[in-house]
């Protein structure tokens, strides 16, 4: 795998675990999990609208800010892999190897 592939996939991964982590430290603080996964996604895409429950205990507030940090770096970073392979040609590319792998497989009994 090519590292800008890498990358996107890293940051993929990154996202996928950050909201689970972060999903399941508010589930476990007591919310349901449908608030758990709203407060997340308000929080990390800065929506602005309000808590759905009170974010009011010390511990609950320092999670909160490392589900910003930490959820909003994932996404820049996945972001930045996506950007960095379109800038690169290499969908492109990788799409133009996928055809032609494909049209080679596709011939039987072809001789140069």
């Amino acid at each position: 795998m090519d590292p800008t592939t890498k990358r996107l996939v890293l940051g993929a991964v990154a996202c996928f675990g950050t909201f689970a982590l972060a999903i399941l430290g508010y589930w476990l603080a007591g919310w349901s999990f449908i608030d758990s996964v709203y407060m997340v996604i308000i929080t990390i895409y800065g929506v602005g609208y309000g808590e759905v429950k009170p974010v009011d205990t010390p511990g609950l507030r320092l999670y909160t800010i490392v589900v910003i940090v930490v959820g909003t770096g994932a996404i820049l970073y996945f972001i930045g892999g996506f950007v960095q392979m379109v800038m690169e040609g290499q969908i492109n590319q990788a799409l133009g190897a996928r055809k032609k792998t494909k049209g080679i497989e596709s011939l039987k009994d072809h001789a140069i």
